[in-house]
């Protein structure tokens, strides 16, 4: 278990390299809601995908129109029909959001209405309405526009016919795509059509055999459904679906990458000539008086946080992926990640530090190492970050976090790098010994039943960056009680006080926190005994109960290793000894041990994971039934049988 209360520091506003693309973002936004209403339909044991009548929506249609023009400019129009078939999908489908950049594309809504039986019921011009999405209007130029469904009821069919003109092409010539198609929403009849005035070249993964890819000649590309797309499980705890599973079309106006990026190479490169700002030329000073390179990197990462306000968007004024010119980011105050990547750059290579900006991906990387990309697809990349070079060494700089570190996080960390002007190299994967955590409990037993619990933690590494960053961008108080939700561990908690808060800089260092609170009970009544459960992190709930799940396992968010120790003051074992378990795997290794030490009992246990994310296929096969059934033995609802040595014990009720 990690204390993983939120990640808003980090990466709250996800960032979105723009580039011709369905918008599935709206569409998800759109369909997620109805998709989970199966969950509230009874099951078997066994999870199962939904049939077509549990669903609460079907889309009876989803067409996609591409017409790429030789610029690289492009029209986009898409039509669907959803049938509504449960009572709560009324509200979650009557409302249909469309994302677009207000100053490069324009959104035109053809066809909107609701169909009752044979009644067709347009919707209201005043029901299609705009709102601002964006931090600013000049510079994030995000729009949401709204279409809302008039008399939905259980049977209405809704439909939408709308086109997006993108006038402005992100880079002169090229064009690319990515169609992704997940477990959520269950279409009848899917197909993209895409006609060009640029070659097309295209790459395809569907591991479950969804659909058919046919090219029509060297500028046209017809994607079809060969069957329903499923929908969504139920009776699953926690489904999750690794990405290797998804169906997914890489479409491209180019087959290599070094052509396809080379003027985003040279875009990069000339505003990085235009020289550093003359008012950052004393940062460089204070930079270059500290004692070695390390020093004045986090000198430099450190001014740009605070200095400097992080807008967590790629889209600009013209919806490029060029950085603004380098003295008006100084001026304005702010940037987006390219924009204050390209900064750090030049302020690094005043230095005589080797750095060039690098476009990657960020988020969760179920991968560990994700694999190569292939064919040149903007969509692959969302972020902006600095590769350094110094002392033998290579870094991974990200200046978008509140909270500086040297080390890559776990959110861009083990995923391929376009290094500007080098081409492609690889983010080292995140390690468990990376993120450490330490914890020591300490129960005290007392005459009124009561429990008193001393604990202690030290987050070690990367272990604290999640804290940090929520401490720099949330109020203390909600980073405090999260904290203490977490350590009490679900118990309720009658008095507390913190020894030591958690407390960060903007430079990432190993976090302690130490705490103390009383609580009614942490044991259960067993005869004249007391049976004491022993904690055990991720291990349970889902790892064990994987027979019949159709979804991939989740266990984390990173690996890392988690190590706690637990001392109950003034007991006695009232069982004979446990043996000492170890358990070794490519997943994750256990290890518990518990003994008396004086007039207490020691309860020691260490899990390293490796793997957070377990693909179906893995926790199918015979290697991980018998990590299951080893740690099932030692670690599954585990716990110790105790007796007092002088005061009594707290009791469940």
């Amino acid at each position: 278990m990690q204390f993983n209360p939120r990640a808003t520091g980090l990466s709250s506003s996800p960032v979105h390299l723009r580039a011709a693309r369905i918008h599935w973002d709206s569409v998800i936004h759109f369909l997620y809601a109805f998709s989970l209403l199966g969950l509230l339909v009874s099951g078997t044991a066994h999870a199962r995908w939904l049939t077509v009548q549990e669903s609460g929506g079907v889309f009876e249609k989803y067409l996609t129109d591409y017409h790429v023009n030789q610029d690289g400019s492009w029209t986009q129009t898409t039509e669907y029909v959803v049938r509504v078939q449960a009572e709560d999908a009324k509200n979650n489908l009557s409302l249909f959001p469309i994302e677009y950049n207000a100053l490069t594309e324009k959104v035109t809504i053809e066809e909107a209405f609701t169909q009752n039986g044979r009644a067709k019921i347009p919707v209201d011009p005043a029901a299609i309405e705009d709102r601002d999405k964006g931090e600013s209007k000049d510079y994030d130029a995000m729009k949401v526009r709204s279409v809302v469904f008039p008399q939905v009821e259980i049977g209405s069919r809704l439909h939408l016919k709308y086109r997006t003109d993108v006038a402005k092409s992100t880079m002169p010539g090229r064009w690319s795509t990515e169609v992704v198609l997940t477990p959520g929403n269950l279409i009848e009849k899917f197909a993209v059509r895409v006609k060009s005035e640029l070659p097309l070249q295209y790459e395809v993964s569907d591991p479950r055999r969804l659909i058919t890819v046919t090219q029509h000649g060297p500028k046209s590309i017809e994607i079809k459904n060969r069957k329903p797309l499923p929908g969504w499980v139920q009776t699953e705890k926690d489904p999750y679906f690794h990405p290797a599973s998804d169906t997914r079309v890489g479409l491209s106006s180019h087959a290599e990458w070094p052509v396809f990026l080379k003027p985003v190479d040279s875009e990069f490169e000339r505003v990085l000539g235009a020289g550093l700002p003359r008012a950052l030329k004393s940062w460089v000073a204070k930079a270059g008086a500290k004692k070695d390179s390390r020093q004045r990197v986090l000198y430099l990462l450190d001014k740009i946080s605070s200095d400097l306000r992080y807008f967590g968007d790629w889209r600009r004024h013209d919806g490029g992926i060029v950085p603004r010119p380098l003295a008006e980011i100084e001026s304005s105050g702010y940037g987006d990640c390219k924009d204050l990547s390209t900064l750090l750059v030049a302020l690094l290579r005043e230095l005589k530090i080797d750095a060039s900006v690098a476009l990657v991906r960020r988020g969760d990387n179920p991968w560990g190492d994700e694999p190569e990309y292939i064919l040149p697809v903007l969509n692959r990349f969302n972020h902006a970050v600095v590769r350094a070079r110094w002392g033998g060494e290579t870094f991974w700089l990200d200046p978008t976090n509140p909270v500086t570190s040297l080390q890559a996080y776990s959110d861009i960390a083990g995923r391929p790098a376009w290094v500007v002007g080098h081409g492609f190299a690889r983010i080292p994967a995140a390690q468990a010994g990376q993120y450490v955590h330490e914890q020591k409990f300490a129960y005290r037993f007392q005459p009124d039943g009561g429990v008193q619990v001393d604990v202690e933690a030290e987050l070690q590494g990367l272990a604290a960056f999640e804290t940090a960053n929520d401490l720099m961008a949330l109020p203390r108080s909600e980073v405090l009680s999260d904290a203490l939700e977490y350590f009490s561990e679900g118990q309720e908690v009658k008095t507390f006080k913190y020894i030591h808060e958690p407390r960060t800089t903007r430079e990432l260092k190993d976090m302690k926190i130490a705490l103390q609170y009383q609580t009614g009970r942490v044991t259960y009544q067993a005869g004249k005994a007391s049976f004491f459960a022993i904690p055990d992190g991720v291990i349970g709930g889902p790892f064990f109960e994987t027979e019949g799940r159709e979804s991939d396992l989740r266990l984390g968010d990173e690996p890392y290793v988690f190590h706690s120790t637990r001392r109950l003051k003034n007991t006695r074992l009232a069982q004979e000894p446990l043996p000492r378990c170890a358990v070794q795997s490519p997943w994750m290794s256990l290890k518990r041990q518990v003994q008396a030490e004086g007039r207490d009992i020691v309860i020691d246990q260490t899990i390293e994971l490796k793997k957070p994310y377990i693909a179906r296929a893995e926790f199918q096969s015979e290697k991980f039934k018998k990590l299951q059934a080893e740690t099932r033995e030692c670690f599954y609802r585990a716990g110790v049988l105790i007796e007092p040595y002088k005061v009594p014990l707290s009791l469940a009720e």
